[in-house]
């Protein structure tokens, strides 16, 4: 089931990209600007969103869309969207790498012949951010359903761009401030925004919502969506500072260089005392962070216990999310193959090897 609904997805977004192009005539404008964009949003992902999304839709529909075609094409709103936020992310973090290739900004700088060797990538990734965007909401209105449930649905999805950008703010901010004027409530709020809202809770109620799902339904899909969110962040946390670049697609220092005071980060600044602690600031306060800072930091974590914590709060949060899963009351396959997915996006067993303490 989930492999056919990945298949449909890919060709959702294909269909929604290839559409703009002829309606808005965007090669006219620039080969670039279609191809680079094209490119970069047809990249090999999780499609976590839109999955979601087409799960927890056909798990409540009391009959099939009239077109499936449709559906799937509405659901590619959700994974551009996903997009339009990370192409704007990597310009802000000055990233060069996503999904193991290119930033779209640097994309447009290396391959943009302009007078007086202009860099303007930023710029130009900026405004195809845009695009998405407005693409993102035109494609969630094609799926022919109930208009007051569309009404709903598109209500939702504009509703987590705007906490996304409250949880990016948050971020922004609290990569230059000092740890210590840091709240583990505050790093939360951050993960339930930026990540739980927008990554689990929105597209699972976008979903139902359309499939004309009760409130209590969603109220629990609400909760299962927060809980799952939280434990993929954590996940997300580690895997940053301890897995290798083939894993993450990104460069391993990106997150340290960024010092971002996750709550693993956090957790090991105040689990610290003494000389280990002044270390870890330390590391975190250099300008240009390095594979031995980055050895360091993570001997810090494992040996402050923040490591055990964390993974064991992922453990409960994702141990609450299946629990939620198994209480919902859509149709059996598709509760089972939501259920599998939580359990794989943040699973108990980490593929790691962790430095001694």
């Amino acid at each position: 089931m989930i492999e056919g609904y990945l298949n449909k997805i890919n060709a959702g977004i294909r269909r929604v990209l290839d559409e703009a192009n002829r309606h808005y005539r965007l090669r006219q404008v620039s080969d670039h600007l279609f191809a680079f964009t094209r490119e970069f949003v047809l990249r090999k992902g999780k499609r976590i969103r839109p999955l979601l999304f087409v799960l927890s839709y056909k798990g409540y529909a009391a009959r099939p869309a009239r077109d499936d075609d449709s559906l799937f094409t509405s659901a590619a709103s959700i994974e551009l969207l996903h997009d339009y936020m990370l192409i704007h992310d990597d310009v802000i973090d000055n990233s060069s790498l996503r999904r193991g290739k290119p930033t779209l900004h640097k994309m447009f700088d290396h391959k943009l012949h302009l007078p007086d060797k202009a860099r303007i990538g930023k710029d130009l990734a900026i405004v195809a951010g845009d695009i998405l965007f407005a693409l993102a909401i035109a494609s969630l209105t094609s799926v022919k359903e109930d208009c007051r449930r569309k009404e709903e649905t598109l209500k939702k999805l504009a509703e987590t761009a705007a906490y996304t950008g409250a949880g990016e703010f948050i971020d922004i901010v609290s990569g230059h401030q000092d740890i210590d004027d840091l709240t583990q409530g505050r790093i939360l709020l951050n993960y339930t925004l930026k990540t739980a809202r927008y990554t689990f809770e929105c597209p699972l109620l976008m979903g139902a919502i359309l499939a004309g799902a009760p409130a209590a339904q969603q109220k629990k899909l609400s909760q299962l969506g927060l809980a799952a969110g939280q434990a993929f962040q954590i996940y997300d946390d580690i895997l940053d500072l301890f897995a290798t670049q083939d894993v993450i697609g990104k460069p391993v220092l990106t997150d340290l260089n960024e010092s971002k005071k996750t709550l693993l980060v956090f957790k090991a600044y105040n689990g610290l005392y003494g000389k280990s602690r002044a270390q870890l600031r330390r590391i975190l306060e250099k300008d240009d962070k390095t594979l031995a800072d980055l050895d360091v930091l993570r001997r810090l974590i494992v040996s402050s216990g923040s490591y055990a914590s964390c993974l064991e709060r992922m453990k409960k949060l994702q141990k609450k999310a299946m629990r939620l899963c198994d209480e919902l009351k859509m149709k059996k396959a598709h509760r089972k193959a939501l259920g599998s997915v939580i359990e794989k996006l943040s699973p108990s067993r980490m593929p790691l090897e962790l430095p001694r303490s």
